[in-house]
């Protein structure tokens, strides 16, 4: 069943109209080496599939390409969901629904065959679950999952001034000082706000067949990764303050990077490389890091040429967003949304950074109306 913009669902039955439910989800996530690289592992499958998240909780796409992402043909709409990744073997897609956008609520985890068929429930009653990723064997998926804390704006008054983000009054005001005289003339201060709510947010694993769960280890605010292709025993997943390793065989876990503008990491297909969404001072940028998180390398920026022609035409100088990195099936290429020519669109370039161009034609681009917030969403899955 296709409702454009709609995606918390439950069951066949879709809780929202238009594209007000993708708007809230979106609300409520936003609450929360060698400078070339060599060729990584090259698979035989002649025809591949790059997945396509329009939005947040609204239509998913599949075109199909070739190995390093040549010929794109037969755009297609499959579903509507949330992160969806493709399976190992590239038969199913995984995805989540929220039943709705509220902190706290309800969601599920879903698999839908690729050709559009066999969408089934795989696991339900999980706090507002997003960003699945499978296990390098297929029959395991990791994700995130909400875990409490204030899950609601909450009004204080305080002899201290808060130290978290807070919500503006009716006024636009952020803070009310209160100031009290005693009789013995003692001056009290207090400070009255309201703090935004702050949601936790843990890892946890589904077993495919039975729909098991089982949490993982992580910290307060632990954001889905990647799954190491080459060694299944280690995720990678945004922590507090950078990237983090987990090994979930002895549950343990330890720093990859020391950088919070890193996020949303993914391996190379033969787990020598990790892409990266960049937080790069006021926009963003793709980064590539070896394994072990070394060999730091920017591959997206905009030219100061641009940024001059920008000035020159009247124009508040803008760097480009450059977001979402997904390696090829063969990695010679990434995949990533700009929006560089005025509107987010699919492009491709070599893990190098050069020969950056449109992977989809305009046509296809035209179709997706794709959008980008930066909560740390899965926009494209590759394999």
């Amino acid at each position: 069943m296709r409702n454009e913009g709609c995606g918390f669902m439950r069951a066949e039955r879709c809780l929202c109209s238009g594209r007000v439910g993708t708007w809230l989800i979106v609300a409520a996530l936003l609450l929360l080496a060698p400078s070339t690289p060599p060729v990584t592992g090259v698979m035989a499958q002649d025809v591949h599939h790059l997945v396509i998240q329009t939005v947040s909780g609204g239509a998913i796409y599949v075109v199909d390409v070739d190995t390093s992402g040549d010929n794109p043909r037969n755009l297609r709409y499959l579903t509507d969901g949330m992160d969806a990744a493709l399976s190992p073997d590239v038969r199913q897609v995984a995805f989540t629904r929220w039943d709705n956008p509220s902190l706290g609520a309800l969601g599920s985890l879903w698999v839908i065959d690729v050709n559009g068929s066999g969408e089934r429930l795989i696991a339900d009653q999980l706090r507002q679950p997003k960003a699945p990723i499978w296990s390098p064997d297929g029959s395991r998926i990791a994700l995130n999952v909400q875990t409490g804390d204030r899950l609601k704006p909450e009004y204080k008054c305080s002899s201290e001034l808060p130290n978290g983000p807070l919500q503006a009054d009716e006024n636009g005001d952020y803070i009310r000082v209160v100031v009290k005289v005693g009789k013995d003339g003692d001056i009290k201060v207090k400070y009255c706000y309201t703090l935004l709510p702050r949601p936790y947010w843990g890892l946890g694993e589904v077993d495919i067949n039975d729909g098991r769960f089982t949490s993982l280890p992580h910290s307060l605010f632990s954001y889905m990764g990647d799954w190491d292709p080459q060694n299944p025993w280690r995720l990678v997943y945004r922590g507090e303050r950078g990237l983090v390793n987990l090994d979930i065989n002895r549950e343990a876990s330890w720093p990859l990077t020391d950088d919070v503008a890193d996020h949303t990491p993914v391996f190379s297909p033969d787990g020598a490389y990790i892409a990266v969404t960049y937080w790069q001072h006021d926009h963003w940028e793709v980064h590539r890091m070896n394994a072990d998180g070394s060999g730091r390398v920017r591959l997206t920026e905009t030219s100061l040429r641009e940024l001059a022609d920008q000035r020159l035409s009247g124009k508040e100088p803008r760097s480009w967003n450059n977001a979402a990195p997904a390696w090829s099936p063969d990695g010679r290429r990434i995949a990533f949304v700009t929006d560089r020519t005025g509107r987010w669109e699919v492009w491709v370039m070599n893990p190098d950074g050069s020969d950056q161009h449109p992977l989809l034609s305009q046509e296809m681009q035209a179709q997706l109306n794709l959008q980008y917030f930066g909560v740390d969403e899965r926009v494209l899955s590759w394999r």
